[in-house]
């Protein structure tokens, strides 16, 4: 795909970028690597309200994201435990069809 979306929130000193590729977490992560930045991290609300700020926007104007889900920063040592990169606990659940968005602070 080479249509791209980013959109920068100063007041949380964020970038969010997508060009709406379908992406196993492994790519989405390379993919942000290679833009000098990480999968988005949601430590609170406001970086969560972003995250659905940007889908809109992204949606409204090229429909990238369209229906799909997309990445976030967590890792997991057993099958239903999840954590944050700093390792705190996550509550939720993760669909399978999801598309890339980089972040970076």
């Amino acid at each position: 795909m080479s249509a791209e979306f980013s959109q920068c929130y100063n007041d949380f000193n964020i970038c969010l970028w997508t060009d709406g590729s379908l992406l196993t977490q492994s790519a989405a992560q390379s993919a942000c690597h290679q833009r000098n930045s990480f999968l988005p991290r949601v430590t609170n609300s406001d970086i969560q309200n972003k995250l659905r700020e940007f889908r809109s926007a992204a949606n409204s104007r090229d429909n990238l994201l369209d229906n799909n889900d997309f990445w976030i920063d967590v890792s997991t040592t057993t099958i239903d435990i999840f954590h944050w990169i700093d390792r705190s606990s996550l509550a939720g659940h993760f669909i399978y069809k999801l598309a890339g968005i980089s972040y970076s602070a």
